[in-house]
Order: C-alpha cells, then structure tokens, then sequence
C-alpha cells in the first residue's frame, strides 16, 4: 500500500483482468467511487495480465476465473510466484464450493460472486490489502456444511486457547511470521499450535482451515475502513525491522 505524501491516506493499488469489457469497466468504475483504491490498469487476458502486473506491481489483482488464454486461478498460481507483494482477489459468475474452495487453497485472499453487492468487492480488495481473507456472503454460505450430515472436524472447544488463535489467524490469511510477531512467540512455535490444531480438527489443507473458520463463525463481513488500514500497516511493521 502506497501512503498519499503529505497525509494519512493509504492507496491500494489494483489491477482488474477480465476479458468481458462491461464487466471491467462496472469494476473500475467502482473502484474509482473510493477515496482508497486507485485501478491502474485493465487487461482482458491472462497474458496481458501478467505484462500488468510485472509493470505496475499492484497490491491486489482482481482476476475472472474464466479467461480466454488461461484460466484465473492459474493466472493467479503465477502471480503469487513471480510477484510477492500481490495478493488475489477472483471473481467470477460461477457458483460452488469447489471453485471458492480452489481460490483458496492456491493463496486468494478474497472470493467474489460478480452479482455480489459492489460493497463486498471494494471490501475483499480492502481485506486482501493488509493480508486478510473476505469471502463475501454467497461464497462463504457455499463453505457451510450440510445441516443433516454429521461434521468430520469437531469444534474450536476441542482446541487451547493458544490453538484456536493461532487456527483463527490462519484461516483469516496471516503467515506463519506475522502471527508469532502479533503473538510475541517463535515461528517453531507457530508450526507447533498449527499442527497440534489441523490434528485434532483433521483439518488437512487450507481451504479445509478457512471453511472451518466459516462455520465457527470466525469472519465477520463488515467493511474494512481507512483506520483499519492504517492500524494495519503500523502493526505488520516491526519497529527497528527490515
């Protein structure tokens, strides 16, 4: 995030690849109704996107599942490797656990149905800025269970309290050092709360962790705002670190 000179403003920078014109432009134009998010570029295929991004080096990427050259979640798979100050945020028209589950699992922070209110897309690309997941509501009731079939993982009660906080970050898209520094513990530490909780849950991959935050009510879809941001950016920042 790129802070305005002279004031406190924090700019997130994004990129919108989607090769449907009008969806595009309905998202930019959305975007530039925030005082905090500046669009930066547009591209309508994967390999555009990727020229993009290595060119403007965006903090989040909002990409199309399907795209012409490539589908999205590939697209993103590359982003994340070549680009590590970028987080992803997809967007689709598709609908199903499967889709909202694969954006997950390979690193999306954020998931987004295109007929989703347009709050949610400006609060995914927000969340996904200082490393959190948002899902917005018809994506994260697609991670629910089946009220009538009897869950394999148990309940957070199951866990210590060093556990459940460690899981709960975890699922909200922190790494392994920004949550020893949020917790003053070693990273070994870390790996330890984190196996100790994913054994008892069988919790086997990260999808798996984040649709039991879901269920366990753990994310809270409520907009995240300028003060949140900049909190953000202050408390990821170790005093005297790189």
């Amino acid at each position: 995030m790129r802070r305005a000179r002279g004031a406190m403003t924090f700019h997130i920078r994004a990129i919108i690849v989607d090769d449907h014109p009008v969806v595009a432009a309905g998202v930019r134009a959305l975007l530039e109704t925030s005082d905090d998010i500046e669009c930066v570029g547009v591209a309508e295929t994967a390999a555009a996107g990727m020229a993009l991004a290595s060119e403007c080096s965006p903090d989040v990427a909002i990409l199309d599942v399907s795209l012409p050259d490539m589908s999205g979640f590939e697209l993103a798979r590359w982003m994340l490797k070549h680009h590590a100050g970028i987080e992803i945020v997809m967007m689709t028209l598709l609908h199903g656990r499967a889709y909202v589950e694969q954006a997950l699992q390979l690193g999306a922070k954020g998931f987004i149905q295109k007929r989703s209110a347009g709050q949610n897309l400006l609060n995914a690309v927000r969340s996904a800025a200082i490393g959190s997941v948002y899902l917005d509501p018809p994506s994260a009731h697609v991670l629910q269970p089946n009220p009538d079939a009897k869950g394999k993982n148990g309940t957070a009660g199951q866990l210590t309290r060093r556990e459940e906080n460690v899981l709960r970050m975890v699922a909200l898209g922190y790494g392994n050092k920004e949550i020893a520094w949020r917790l003053r513990v070693s990273i070994k530490s870390i790996e330890t709360y984190k196996a100790r909780a994913t054994e008892k849950l069988q919790l086997r991959s990260r999808a798996e962790i984040v649709r039991f935050g879901v269920t366990s009510g753990w994310f809270e879809f409520v907009e995240v705002d300028q003060e949140t941001l900049e909190d953000a950016d202050r408390e990821f920042v170790e005093p005297g670190g790189d």
